[in-house]
């Protein structure tokens, strides 16, 4: 008689319906990320983001948890231009952001350190593995990524910087009063050497260089392949500017906040993999695409290493100078990362034309 009053009524009816839910298997739950840049799958570091940390994330999340997770993904300016990618994390317009530093010149001074050191490591793993060195030993530079709500996932570095040339280039002399399109943070790199900076977005490359607006460009072979600059400037020069690690991989902080943690551990681990995945990714990217672009005829020109030195002896001064700027207007220690990215790459046998002035 009493177990059958106990279940009499509504009471009845709610713990009997407690029960069978108590007993069902808990259903998994559905999490979705936006994942977004201004670049498109051409570019590698989109590629190995689309490729690995994608597919990596959802497959561990479904093995190791009750959860699932589906990215809608932004690539190519979807959801936000090249430029507009950091504050689009910062704001949550987008859970996952993959840009370059390069276009926060202001926000980012402090992690444009490499772009500041010209002539540094051509090995991206080289330039990887410092470029990390220094985030670990700056605590600056993560503080200020969690300042702009976000937390920094992986770094996929850029090939080694050279120039695409409508002519041939052996020294740092012969770029002096020519038009040459560079971004930002890098126009000093040919500035210095007497050369007149244009500011020219990846679209306009092609069209630049075909109507005579710019001589030659500073970027990474693997864009005179794709965008098929060689038609209107077949010389590439292998000035070795250096591997610069610039792109990050953040995620807002709100989002990863709101997240159950083991769905957390599993992005913050996939993330480090990829990370220590790019290195051999772009090294090997840059090898097959000077065979693509030696079967297409393109004059390959390599700098001597007395012009580099030569030329690197002109930014020394100005390198420095950079520092200074700013860290004093962002009061944050953008010479002491700089010097602690020579210091690493050092570290790993790299060896510098000339090493920058800071007195």
């Amino acid at each position: 008689m009493r177990l059958k009053s106990l279940f009499s009524g509504s009471a009845g009816i709610v713990l009997a319906a407690s029960l069978l839910f108590a007993s069902a298997p808990a259903q998994a739950d559905k999490i979705t990320l936006k994942i977004a840049s201004g670049h498109s799958p051409s570019w590698h570091f989109i590629q190995i983001t689309q490729n690995y940390f994608i597919p990596e994330v959802k497959k561990r999340v479904k093995e190791r948890t009750k959860h699932e997770i589906e990215f809608v993904e932004g690539f190519s300016g979807a959801m936000a231009k090249a430029t507009e990618v950091f504050e689009a994390v910062q704001s949550g317009i987008v859970d996952v952001g993959m840009f370059c530093i390069c276009h926060e010149a202001q926000k980012l001074a402090l992690h444009n350190f490499p772009m500041y050191l010209p002539f540094g490591p051509s090995d991206p793993d080289v330039s990887l593995k410092a470029t990390r060195k220094v985030y670990d030993t700056i605590p600056e530079l993560n503080q200020q990524f969690e300042k702009y709500g976000q937390r920094l996932l992986s770094f996929v570095p850029f090939e080694p910087y050279n120039i695409v040339s409508r002519y041939s280039i052996n020294a740092a002399a012969d770029v002096k009063g020519r038009k040459i399109g560079a971004a930002g943070p890098n126009a000093f790199w040919v500035e210095s050497a007497g050369a007149l900076p244009v500011s020219v977005g990846g679209p306009d490359m092609y069209t630049s260089l075909q109507t005579g607006l710019i001589d030659s460009m500073v970027i990474f072979l693997s864009v005179m392949d794709s965008l098929k600059l060689f038609e209107v400037a077949p010389n590439f020069v292998n000035v070795s500017f250096g591997a610069m690690t610039v792109t990050p991989l953040t995620i807002n902080v709100r989002k990863f906040n709101s997240l159950p943690k083991e769905v957390q551990d599993i992005i913050v681990e996939v993330g480090r993999d990829m990370e220590a995945r790019a290195g051999a990714f772009t090294r090997e990217l840059v090898d097959k695409t000077l065979s693509a672009v030696k079967s297409r005829g393109v004059n390959i020109v390599n700098v001597s290493e007395a012009e580099r030195a030569t030329w690197a002896q002109m930014l020394a001064d100005v390198s420095g100078k950079i520092g200074a700027r700013f860290e004093t207007e962002t009061k944050l220690p953008v010479r002491e990362a700089m010097k602690a990215y020579i210091a690493a790459t050092e570290a790993a046998g790299h060896k510098w034309p000339v090493k920058a002035k800071f007195d």
